[in-house]
């Protein structure tokens, strides 16, 4: 596997060889400014932490994947940091972080820049807590139980260039206020350009964005050590897509995403308590609830928030009054939660379970989802719990309660059962 190679630099002309250079400021949008702004401040770890997490998510986004053998990639980011006697002791443990998120090889390289190294930032220790706000239904759910639990509560968001969800998140806010949970809200536009200096690079080369958890956890646990969140920075993800198990074998491995999973919260909570010295908890409240339980605290308290939410990988790309393409993975599984409790009001840009599937090509994306989903349901239907674990020896890690997993995930397929034998089109899919 050949490695590709990124430079960052926050000033000057150095490019060290590399034909991919991002520059804060420039090409580069790292979110220091408004965090300085919100805070009041900005200690040179903070910047460091905040540099290198938006380059590597810059670094993902412009590097595309190949075919097959080729998803996987190889990476090289050369980042400058003031704290490399901070950082440099934990970089392997980012480098494994990050081959866990998003599959592929990472070598970081901290190169030392002039400037103070922090002495931690004082903050008065809060019993509240941080929550990492996308803007989909899961986030949501989260802000509404915590919001009526939580003495002090805040949203963490980031967002692209996408004005979609930048006004997603500000409408479910408003909507949250409506209900009388108003937490502060702290939104960070963290993105990258095609301009100087890597005008000829696109960045939406790679629409997969695995690392893009790094990068909102960086932002939740920054924000969360100014509040003086000592206990929780919470990432809300229902079970199914949070352990996110490979729907066929064709799916195993470097095609299957993790960027939830509890291995990847583990690591996470290594690196950033090592590199801050702090001891901050990351949770996912939500890892043993299905989409649809999940779904099910929404659709009780802000009925009307669920179809402004987003849940598609592809929201970004829409066009015309369509908000989610109907036939990803994370659609057919927000159907299928919506449904369990009513209709579902969101606007698909395909109907997926309306239309003919016998008649759908072999090729359509909308078929293939819909039938390795099926083939799950189908197998774990029919699995015993050693054979799950022989299917799945994912499932052994010290960070997965199996036995909870498992009960999961047959709740969710009993549910997709469910919803899906409702339409008379789908016959051929669940037999």
């Amino acid at each position: 596997m050949k490695a590709r190679s990124v430079f960052v630099r926050r000033s000057g002309k150095e490019t060290g060889g590399c034909s991919i250079v991002l520059e804060a400021g420039a090409n580069l949008q790292t979110g220091e400014t408004k965090f300085q702004k919100t805070f009041g401040g900005l200690t040179t770890l903070e910047a460091d932490l905040l540099l290198v997490a938006s380059s590597i998510f810059a670094a993902d986004r412009c590097l595309s994947r190949g075919e097959r053998e080729d998803f996987a990639r190889g990476i090289e980011i050369s980042v400058p940091v003031v704290n490399a006697g901070r950082l440099e002791p934990v970089r392997r443990l980012l480098e494994e972080l990050l081959r866990t998120l998003s599959n592929d090889s990472w070598r970081i390289a901290f190169r030392q820049e002039s400037g103070t190294p922090e002495t931690e930032p004082t903050a008065v220790p809060s019993s509240g807590a941080t929550l990492l706000f996308s803007g989909g239904l899961d986030s949501l759910a989260a802000a509404i139980e915590l919001g009526t639990t939580v003495s002090e509560l805040q949203l963490v968001s980031h967002t692209t260039r996408n004005q979609r969800t930048s006004a997603t998140q500000d409408e479910l806010v408003l909507l949250l206020q409506s209900i009388g949970i108003d937490p502060p809200h702290r939104k960070f536009q963290v993105t990258s350009s095609s301009k100087a200096p890597a005008a000829n690079v696109s960045f939406d080369a790679e629409s997969s964005q695995r690392t893009r958890s790094f990068l909102f956890l960086t932002l939740g646990v920054l924000c969360a050590r100014r509040a003086g969140h000592k206990d929780v920075v919470y990432l809300a993800e229902n079970g199914q897509l949070a352990i996110h198990l490979p729907l066929t074998p064709a799916r195993i491995g470097a095609f299957s995403t993790h960027t939830a999973h509890p291995d990847v919260l583990a690591k996470a909570k290594t690196f950033f308590n090592s590199a801050l010295r702090t001891d901050l908890h990351i949770a996912n409240p939500y890892v043993h609830k299905t989409k649809a339980e999940v779904t099910k605290v929404v659709w009780d308290r802000l009925l009307v928030a669920i179809p402004k939410t987003t849940s598609c990988w592809k929201t970004a790309r829409m066009v015309g009054g369509a908000t989610h393409c109907g036939a990803c993975i994370p659609c057919i599984v927000r159907r299928i939660a919506i449904e369990s409790h009513g209709m579902d009001s969101t606007s698909y840009e395909r109907n997926l379970f309306t239309e003919p599937f016998a008649s759908l090509g072999e090729t359509d994306d909308g078929r293939r989802n819909l039938a390795d989903l099926a083939e799950f349901v189908m197998r774990v239907e029919n699995f015993s719990d050693v054979e799950f674990m022989t299917e799945w020896p994912d499932l052994y890690s010290a960070q997965i309660a199996r036995a909870d997993v498992i009960a999961m995930y047959r709740r969710a397929c009993a549910e997709a059962r469910k919803v899906l034998s409702k339409y008379s089109s789908l016959d051929p899919v669940l037999t």
